[in-house]
């Protein structure tokens, strides 16, 4: 199998496709999502034992399951990519004005309450 060197996400639907025509494919979102948990698992042991090559493997996992999981879903990741990106980008941007608003120049050192409160707030004005 040739993967399209210039999109990891459309490589990952092709994957899919490739493997649920072989058969070799999730029969529940359950299994998916246990597979997104344990990949989490991973990532986060990775990250306690400091092994920067192995955080990269296993975070490229994570990210490969949670495309799965919109694969599964029958959904397109390339758009729901473009579409989060967009929601994000018009979030944050209210998050920096409601911070300059309050008269913060940024958000460094601020602690994470503080950091989520901005965010939530965003989330009901976008």
């Amino acid at each position: 199998m040739k993967l399209n060197q210039k999109n990891a996400l459309d490589d990952v639907v092709e994957q899919e496709k490739i493997a649920n025509d072989f058969g070799f494919c999730w029969q529940t979102i359950d299994q998916v999502l246990e597979q997104i948990r344990s990949e989490c698992n991973e990532v986060k042991q990775a990250w306690d034992h400091q092994d920067i090559e192995n955080l990269k493997e296993e975070i490229g996992d994570l990210i490969n399951a949670a495309l799965s999981l919109a694969v599964f879903c029958k959904l397109d990741p390339v758009q729901l990519m473009t579409e989060n990106n967009t929601k994000f980008q018009k979030r944050f941007n209210k998050v920096v004005a409601l911070a300059k608003a309050d008269g913060l120049d940024n958000l460094h050192g601020q602690p994470l309450e503080v950091l989520l409160s901005y965010w939530d707030k965003a989330k009901k004005l976008t």
